[in-house]
């Protein structure tokens, strides 16, 4: 006895497979929709491109010297509960020593706390440690490696969905804690507005 054999679909049969597959892929991929981006600076397991501008003046410590700072910070938060952010960034000072001024960079870590939550604008504080390398001794008669600390707060404004813009006031320290000697340790101890902008993703 013979197999009898099977025929295979028509081709219109397999165009109209494919495109009944094709379509149901797109309307399932314009169904999916993107993660929001987070409306809150301060929102838990939100991410932030953190970048801001700050100018400080010594204000003690003139250890014979009186320095100026600026410097632009680029850098990340991440919420790691709600009102509370973890933030990196890097710092890059230009430093007014009435001699010979300076560039120092830096990398610092730590905390950005919410104080005031409103519907447009919230009030935060803002502690961070780090370390520093200069182009040359900052201040004067110290060494090239410092450590900062810096502290400080503000408010943030929503300008729209994602965006923020930054403004507030931070303390600024840096030391080298000694490691050349007493008489090789004079700090800058400096305070100043800090302005900038949030981008969430």
């Amino acid at each position: 006895m013979r197999g009898t054999l099977t025929h295979a679909p028509a081709p219109t049969a397999l165009l109209a497979s494919l495109v009944y597959i094709l379509s149901a892929t797109g309307t399932a991929a314009q169904t999916r929709t993107p993660p929001p981006v987070p409306e809150d600076p301060l929102a838990r397991h939100g991410w932030h491109l953190d970048l801001t501008v700050h100018n400080a003046f010594e204000v003690a410590n003139y250890n014979g010297n009186h320095e100026e700072m600026l410097a632009g910070f680029a850098g990340f938060t991440y919420g790691i509960r709600e009102g509370l952010a973890v933030r990196i960034a890097t710092p890059l000072y230009y430093i007014w020593q009435r001699g010979t001024d300076g560039y120092l960079f830096g990398v610092t870590g730590g905390l950005r706390g919410r104080l005031v939550k409103k519907p447009r604008w919230s009030a935060f504080w803002e502690f961070e440690l780090g370390v520093s390398e200069a182009d040359t001794y900052v201040p004067p008669r110290g060494t090239r490696f410092n450590y900062l600390a810096m502290g400080g707060g503000g408010v943030t404004v929503r300008i729209r969905p994602g965006i923020h813009l930054l403004g507030g006031l931070r303390f600024v320290h840096l030391s080298n804690n000694s490691l050349a000697g007493r008489s090789r340790n004079p700090d800058i101890e400096a305070l100043g507005p800090t302005i900038g902008v949030l981008y969430g993703f």
